[in-house]
């Protein structure tokens, strides 16, 4: 009697999260992975699809969304004639790319800038530290990772000392991915100060009830006097101090310092965010007047999970198949989607160079099976795969024919796609291609090729274990 009424139990359990997972939108992918796993563990997978199987940011955040969209559209569109540039001045798959960033982002390309790359640590955060000394009007920081110790002790006396002579100074953190900060005396320091703290996404026992918790603000935006960014892969940490005991090695990032207009639409993206935590207006200030320092053209791409469609995956697989000569990525997780998986397999095969650069060794061992699952076909289709074993390679980015490069937070995997707060740098910069590509070259010469005779003499129960994992990469 009792074992029939646990397989009752079973089976109700099974039909009611499969009805549930049937009356949503969700990827093919993503659904077969939640009802294997509630066929496979019922207990375990109903809860794990209670706390993380929607991308539920709540009703509040989803109220604030609604409210916030028409004052993002008119912001979008009255930014200064004078900073817009026509996507027809592009090339032809320059301004394939240009409208569909445009269309899904709403955010226009834009000249008048000089990027400037930042390839280590140390120098990207001496760089800002400069910047902030230098700060006359507002600082804005945005990271997903705050973690205290080395020079992040010294930028968060810059700020204090910023905000001391009256700067505007806003940092906004992460919950999750700042926790060990929250719980240093930095913070503290901080709001002292008069520096405006704000958490997002906060993580507690009474949110996972009505939000997804695992939805992270993963994006790394800093603007100073609206004039001044920076963005890409690093997280205010100290490489030297952060998880020195995952067995990794040091992290390796790398930033872009941006002159120009495009500064001020980073400010405005980090500003919505913030809007939508709080609950108060979106006001960007005004555009700042500057004088050309360049004419690099770019075009800022947030993404995040308030939206219907994976709108970084459709960009990146739209500049994939825009490649003629060469597609090079780099990406600390790789586990990508099927059709992003045949995006690549299908450039490689009709003779365009794909290179993948990823580190040896991750802080995910399921991430690490998972990535893994994918080799074989990427190289039996020809595409270069190489290990970094010089650290946790953190930089992502990608260089289509060394003419036009993505570049910011946004991971090679699913995650990224659907689930984090995300932004991305859009160059359409010859020269900033080129030393990004240098950059690449570089992680290159660090790194050791995968063989495809080679890999396939790995373990039978290796092999086995990659596959099973990658079913349930959706839900990694």
């Amino acid at each position: 009697m009792f074992l029939s009424f646990l397989y009752l139990v079973y089976v109700l359990l099974a039909v009611a999260v499969a009805l549930r997972i049937f009356s949503r939108r969700s990827s093919r992918g993503t659904a077969l992975a939640w009802l294997l796993l509630v066929i496979l563990v019922p207990a375990i997978g109903a809860l794990g699809y209670l706390l993380i199987g929607e991308r539920r940011l709540g009703r509040t955040w989803m109220q604030r969304a609604i409210k916030l969209q028409p004052q993002i559209i008119r912001w979008a569109r009255a930014i200064p004639s004078t900073d817009v540039v026509a996507p027809s001045t592009l090339s032809s798959s320059a301004e394939s790319i240009s409208r569909l960033a445009a269309g899904l982002a709403g955010l226009p390309l834009m000249a008048g800038h000089r990027l400037r790359l930042l390839v280590d640590s140390e120098s990207i955060m001496r760089t800002l530290i400069a910047d902030i000394h230098t700060a006359r009007h507002s600082v804005h920081l945005e990271f997903y990772i705050w973690h205290p110790g080395g020079f992040v002790d010294d930028l968060v006396t810059a700020l204090v000392e910023a905000a001391g002579r009256g700067v505007s100074c806003r940092a906004l953190m992460d919950s999750l991915g700042s926790r060990a900060f929250f719980r240093s005396e930095s913070v503290g320091r901080l709001r002292a100060a008069g520096v405006e703290v704000i958490e997002i996404l906060p993580v507690n026992a009474l949110r996972a009830l009505f939000v997804r918790l695992d939805l992270r603000d993963h994006r790394k935006i800093a603007v100073i006097d609206r004039g001044v960014a920076y963005t890409g892969s690093m997280n205010i940490a100290d490489p030297r101090f952060f998880k020195q005991d995952a067995g990794v090695g040091e992290w390796v990032d790398a930033m872009v310092r941006i002159e120009g207009p495009a500064a001020w639409a980073l400010e405005a993206v980090s500003l919505s965010l913030t809007a939508l935590q709080t609950g108060g207006d979106f006001a960007p200030p005004e555009p700042p007047i500057l004088s050309l320092t360049d004419n690099s053209r770019v075009q800022i791409f947030p993404s995040g999970p308030h939206g219907s469609t994976r709108h970084i995956e459709a960009l990146l697989l739209t500049a994939i198949y825009s490649a003629r000569r060469e597609i090079v990525l780099t990406t600390p997780y790789f586990v990508p989607s099927e059709t992003m998986l045949t995006a690549l397999r299908s450039a490689a095969i009709r003779g365009v160079s794909v290179i993948l650069i990823v580190p040896e060794k991750v802080d995910s061992r399921l991430v690490r099976y998972a990535s893994d699952a994918y080799n074989d076909d990427m190289l039996a289709a020809g595409i270069n795969i190489l290990h970094f074993h010089d650290g946790l390679l953190h930089t992502k980015s990608m260089v289509i024919d060394e003419q036009i490069t993505i570049f910011g937070t946004v991971n090679l995997d699913l995650r990224s796609f659907e689930l984090n707060f995300e932004v991305s740098l859009i160059a359409y910069d010859q020269r900033f291609s080129s030393e990004v590509r240098d950059l690449q070259r570089h992680y290159e010469s660090r790194s050791f090729a995968l063989e495809l005779e080679q890999w396939r003499t790995r373990p039978r129960w290796r092999r086995l274990l990659e596959n099973a994992i990658q079913v349930m990469s959706p839900l990694l």
